[in-house]
């Protein structure tokens, strides 16, 4: 009995970890972005950026996300966004690729239905349809809007 309260301890001491290491995610997240992670049309990564295209904790060893690629997208029509599901049903439901417009409100680029298998999947959206240039940060979202990953875009010149 004395060992079930135990490791019922360690778990919950476990879980507050996570959470505390997500609300730090998330900040970061939401900072200024500084730099990004540049990229060929073939998604090779020519320089990268440290704080793009982490995976937050609560998705750690479950999903990856490769940097944007090409980025800066130049000319190009689509932008890809990479992602690998590892586990079985480590997402319920899909994932949304979100950004802020100009006016501070939530646009979705791109969504993947379900990723509820382990596989690959891509994220694709047109540059344009940002409306803004400079640094721009993209979200990936799980269906509750946990954050996922996040990076960053160089837009215009």
């Amino acid at each position: 009995m004395r060992q079930a309260g135990i490791v019922l301890l360690i778990l919950a001491w476990a879980s507050c970890d996570t959470q505390d290491l997500q609300r730090d995610f998330e900040a970061q997240a939401f900072a200024v972005p500084m730099g990004f992670t540049h990229t060929s049309v073939t998604g090779e990564t020519i320089s990268a950026d440290v704080d793009d295209w982490r995976t937050s904790p609560a998705y750690q060893s479950l999903i990856e996300i490769d940097p944007a690629f090409p980025n800066p997208p130049g000319d190009v029509a689509l932008v890809s966004i990479p992602v690998r599901v590892r586990e079985f049903n480590a997402v319920h439901g899909g994932l949304d690729l979100v950004t802020f417009d100009v006016n501070r409100i939530a646009r979705r680029l791109d969504a993947i239905r379900s990723a509820r298998d382990p596989g690959a999947y891509v994220f694709r959206f047109s540059p344009p349809a940002l409306g803004q240039s400079g640094l721009v940060r993209v979200f990936v979202v799980d269906p509750l809007g946990e954050l996922v990953s996040y990076g960053d875009l160089q837009l215009g010149q």
